[in-house]
């Protein structure tokens, strides 16, 4: 028998007498007795098939051996092992038998555990099916109890966080939706400044408190509109200083009567802190009233549903786009959700607007009240268009600068532009001597009638810009909308002609769809579509947030045919310039002095690793680049090695006065009658470097008249131009700009591998 299949310590056989039998050639020695015993032992054991089917083999071996070979003995009498050999065949027919049954056995019990988890796998399948369709269609064999119906019922449901939808995320327009946002944690966040090529941008910071805008105002935190403050006083200070809504009113019984009400929307007062459900009974449905955001990559928009007094708010902001001024536009829309109809007079904007008058922050902030006594009001047309300015700059210096410039605030009501809203400036007539601003002490005391009609000061103050609307009266069912412009203008009397402009039918309407879709132009090209919305709208913001703190590239200098074709490395003529850049500062990064150049082709500098990092994938985006970053960026290293901290965007240069004299008789022609504008466009072109949005601001200072296109006349300076890169170099360098320069090589090698040797 092999030892290997069967053995003593295997088994746990111990030893005994051997069992000899003798055989013709040899003398076979088998444990008979161990083997007997092993195999029919009573003890549970589990043997493997190889070990039965070995141990079977072996005996059958022996016995079969013990027959064939037996011989008589010595004595003469028969072999007494003979009895034995004939017990040892029984109990190995027994021992086979045992092993039939034992594969039968476990043969069955594996079936029977495959059947069940067969079994187990087919209802698990069931059960995901008929999730995935009352998902997907939730009316469709729906049985459950409505919350309301449970409510009903006596049954109370679990509070706590739910997971929103894609439906619920977003809305029609792709904004983000966020339910009770001021009784949320707080946070911050800007709206991105991008007026388009030919429109002049304004700055704005947002939050989740009162209205929303925290600050806003034109180029730097020097030169607001709304003071900028940091994001722990913006949190504190947003819903007194910031935007404000009043509302006083009644439903046909008059002032006074029982059904007259003062309001404020949005006021922290009724901030649902306690997150009380929006289904909430009694006074608790009174108080709270069901406030959202909407935030949009271009706009903001906040909503308020007052259950109490039965109005509905809707408060719209965005950058106004693709105009020759900046302004900041605000949109209020007043709802009657009422049975009855609603007779109401608003108060609608700021409680604070701050002038013009040199840079403001510190002054701000360190000697306010002494700034105060240089501010004043000054009405370009009577008090519909307020205009805010300083008398002088606020320097101790020997010169004294008359500042011309100021801040308007124009508003009307949509659908009857034809006549502009009051603005009521005397911040004093609407809050009385409340000077927390919490109360309109004035507005109780006064209708916005007397209001109104009463006198006004706006001198050695610091002044509001309320649009002031008068008793209107508001069906069931029916709006109205107020619409208020606040930006700047270079002198008072543009104020007027700005006027006239934004007041046609359907121009803030047009201007929305413009605001939305600039940045749907420019994030095109990381258009993502899948099931999961939010990763889609993540991946057009974060293309968005990096392309402004690197900047846009658009080509310049397309002059014919092949400049159309070609990149910036195989036509000189051809120019890269990058649009909308600026330093990423925001109310968290104070620290962070941005600028946001208010002209064309806006653009402000950046930090040097914050540049080179958002166009390392430039050249593969658009090829068209060439080298340009590349360049750029080498040649800005210095005989010590070092690096500037600050980039700004590069700048463009004629030396030949020749060629500048041609491209001003291009554009405005070369009659003698044009002489004067031919000699001021010369002096510009040949006067040093200039942008293109400084070359456009100029030609509109000097009121030059182009016989051709804005874009045609810059692009042909362009492909006349030489280009320099500009930079600042401040406070030092980050350790890994060398890091970003050689990812810039590799994109370039990576899109032409040709040009490597030529680079």
């Amino acid at each position: 028998m092999d030892s290997d299949n069967f053995d003593e310590e295997s088994t746990g056989v111990s030893e005994t007498t051997p069992l000899h039998v003798n055989t013709s050639n040899q003398t076979r020695t088998l444990h008979a007795d161990a083997l007997i015993t092993t195999l029919t032992s009573s003890a549970p054991r589990v043997l493997s098939s190889t070990t039965i089917d070995s141990t079977i083999t072996a005996t059958t071996f022996a016995s079969s051996s013990n027959t064939l070979n037996h011989v008589p003995s010595t004595n003469g009498l028969d072999d007494p092992c003979g009895d034995s050999t004939s017990r040892l065949q029984q109990e190995v027919d027994h021992v086979r038998k045992q092993a039939i049954k034992s594969r039968i056995k476990t043969t069955t019990t594996l079936s029977i555990l495959l059947l069940s988890l067969t079994l187990c796998f087919l209802t698990l399948m069931q059960y995901l099916m008929s999730t995935f369709r009352v998902l997907h269609n939730p009316g469709e064999n729906d049985t459950s109890i409505s919350s309301e119906e449970m409510h009903n019922r006596g049954i109370d449901l679990p509070t706590g966080p739910k997971h929103k939808s894609d439906k619920e995320l977003f809305d029609e327009f792709g904004r983000y939706i966020i339910e009770d946002y001021d009784a949320l944690p707080p946070f911050s966040d800007f709206l991105p400044g991008v007026a388009g090529i030919y429109g002049k941008p304004l700055w704005s910071f947002y939050v989740n408190r009162g209205q929303g805008i925290a600050s806003f105002g034109v180029e730097s935190k020097d030169s607001p509109i709304m003071e900028f403050f940091s994001a722990n006083n913006a949190y504190q200070n947003t819903p007194l200083l910031g935007f404000r809504t009043f509302y006083k009113g009644h439903r046909g019984s008059g002032w006074g009567g029982p059904n007259s009400f003062i309001v404020e929307p949005f006021s922290s007062l009724r901030t649902n802190f306690r997150r009380e459900s929006a289904g909430g009974q009694g006074s608790e449905k009174e108080i709270y009233p069901a406030r959202t955001m909407y935030i949009g990559a271009n706009d903001i928009q906040i909503r308020e549903i007052d259950r109490k007094n039965k109005i509905e708010t809707n408060v719209s902001f965005f950058v106004l786009p693709e105009e020759d001024f900046g302004a900041f536009v605000k949109r209020t829309t007043v709802s009657n959700l009422g049975e009855k109809k609603l007779y109401l007079s608003i108060l609608d904007g700021l409680p604070r607007i701050q002038p013009v008058g040199g840079k403001l922050d510190a002054l701000l902030k360190s000697m306010g009240r002494t700034l105060e006594g240089f501010m004043g009001v000054y009405e370009a047309d009577g008090n519909t268009m307020p205009f805010y300015r300083l008398s002088t700059e606020a320097g101790d210096g020997a010169a004294v600068v008359i500042e011309e410039a100021g801040n308007f605030a124009i508003s009307y009501i949509e659908n009857h532009v034809e006549r502009l809203l009051p603005i009521v400036y005397d911040t004093s007539t609407v809050f009385g001597e409340d000077t927390t601003l919490m109360r309109p002490l004035g507005l109780e005391e006064k209708t916005v009638k007397e209001i109104i009609d009463g006198p006004q000061y706006g001198a050695a103050k610091t002044s509001s810009a309320f649009s002031a609307v008068d008793d209107v009266s508001i069906f069931p069912g029916q709006s109205i909308t107020v619409t208020t412009f606040y930006g700047r203008a270079s002198k008072i009397t543009d104020v007027p002609v700005i006027a006239r402009r934004i007041a046609q039918g359907g121009f803030v309407e047009y201007k929305l769809l413009r605001a939305r879709e600039l940045v749907q132009q420019i994030t095109a090209g990381v258009e993502t579509s899948t099931k999961n919305k939010l990763f889609d709208a993540h991946v057009r913001q974060m293309y968005l947030d990096n392309s402004l703190r690197g900047g846009i590239p658009i080509i310049l200098g397309e002059v014919d045919d092949r400049s159309r074709l070609e990149s910036a490395d195989g036509d000189e003529r051809i120019k890269v310039y990058h649009l909308f850049s600026r330093i990423h500062g925001d109310l968290e990064r104070d620290y962070n002095n941005f600028v946001l150049s208010p002209t064309y082709f806006s653009q402000g500098p950046g930090n040097f690793r914050d540049v080179a990092q958002n166009r390392r994938n430039d050249v593969v985006i658009n090829p068209r680049n060439g080298s340009f970053n590349v360049k750029m960026f080498l040649s800005r290293i210095k005989l010590d090695g070092y690096n500037p901290l600050s980039v700004e965007a590069v700048v463009f240069t004629i030396d030949d006065k020749n060629e500048c004299e041609c491209l001003a008789v291009m554009a405005v022609g070369a009659a003698d009658g044009h002489r004067k504008q031919q000699e001021s466009l010369t002096e510009i072109l040949c006067n040093g470097a200039f942008r293109p949005g400084q070359l456009a601001r100029m030609i509109e200072e000097q009121a030059v008249f182009l016989f051709i296109s804005l874009q045609e006349f810059i692009d042909n300076v362009a492909a006349s131009s030489y280009v320099s890169p500009m930079a600042v170099s401040k406070d030092g360098f980050w350790a890994d700009h060398w890091t970003y320069v050689v990812d810039l090589l590799f994109s370039f090698v990576h899109m032409f591998p040709d040009q490597e040797e030529h680079l």
